[in-house]
């Protein structure tokens, strides 16, 4: 439904899913090849979690590293994919002049959305004991700087907040409520909470609701039919791709150190040579010789 090239029409398509439903599934990756392999496996969104893109350059999701580096991924994601790409963008990264450039540069990369949250520097994982919080009136700052800071008013603001385990559940809904009146497209409220809870979130939300089903289990995981019922419009799955491959990686390496050989994993835990030459794109690449340069086309080797 959403394999479109260009990057307005990928964010009024994806605007337009969340304000009329079904639900859309996210998968979360830290590269173009997560993306690719989201695509692939016929999903509409693809979400750019910043843990996993930390984890891609060996870092603690901690806010290590800077805007430029993130948004250099973000566009090499959007260029990999014809599907929305929601980009995670920590708290900004700064200042409200660093949360417009951003926005800026964020835009320019091709997103279809963009997630900010309510850390104080230095921000953490959400996962994790010992956040901060910005106060409400800063997160409001943050969100009206984004809303008018976009070009393309299709392009998405999904606010989020970290305060329940901060301030307490009571706390967290005010907060959602006023970053809905700031401008937020998209409310996104971080637990850890229950199913019950999330219903009432739900409820009372007046914006489209993204929920991360997420492997830390600061929330419930929960089927995508059953988030459909209560009413979520968005489910992100942020690390799951991350934490099955990392186990691969390491039973491979196991194996290697423990016989010596890959052999008995060919045709069993990996993708064929071909398989994944042709989920990279090589098939296109030889198209491109064969039409523009025979010659080179000949030396081409599977």
């Amino acid at each position: 439904m959403f394999k479109v090239n260009d990057p307005k029409e990928r964010r009024i398509a994806l605007s337009q899913r969340l304000q009329k439903g079904p639900l859309i599934a996210a998968p979360g990756c830290g590269d173009a090849l997560g993306a690719r392999l989201i695509e692939n496996a016929g999903f509409e969104a693809v979400y750019i979690s910043g843990f996993a893109v930390e984890a891609a350059y060996g870092q603690p999701d901690l806010g290590l590293l800077g805007m430029s580096e993130v948004a250099t991924r973000a566009a090499e994601i959007v260029r990999s994919v014809n599907l929305p790409v929601i980009c995670d963008g920590d708290a900004g990264y700064g200042s409200i002049g660093n949360v417009i450039r951003t926005i800026q540069h964020f835009e320019h990369a091709g997103v279809s959305a963009i997630q900010l949250e309510d850390q104080a520097a230095p921000k953490k994982c959400g996962a994790m004991q010992g956040k901060q919080l910005v106060s409400q009136a800063e997160m409001v700052a943050r969100i009206r700087a984004a809303v008018d800071t976009r070009n393309d008013p299709n392009l998405l603001i999904i606010a989020r907040t970290d305060a329940v385990p901060v301030e307490g559940f009571e706390a967290a809904m005010g907060r959602m409520s006023a970053y809905e009146e700031a401008g937020a497209d998209v409310s996104m409220v971080l637990g850890p909470y229950g199913e019950e809870q999330l219903h009432t979130l739900v409820g009372a939300s007046q914006r489209p609701f993204a929920f991360l089903n997420s492997e830390a289990l600061t929330m419930p995981l929960l089927p995508i039919e059953e988030l459909e019922r209560i009413g979520v419009s968005m489910a992100i799955f942020p690390i799951s791709l991350l934490l099955t491959a990392v186990h691969a990686m390491q039973a491979t390496l196991h194996e290697i150190r423990k016989t010596g050989t890959t052999l008995p994993l060919v045709d069993t835990s990996m993708i064929s040579f071909r398989e994944f030459n042709k989920l990279i794109g090589q098939d296109v690449a030889r198209g491109w010789d064969e039409r523009y340069n025979p010659a080179a086309f000949l030396t081409i080797r599977d």
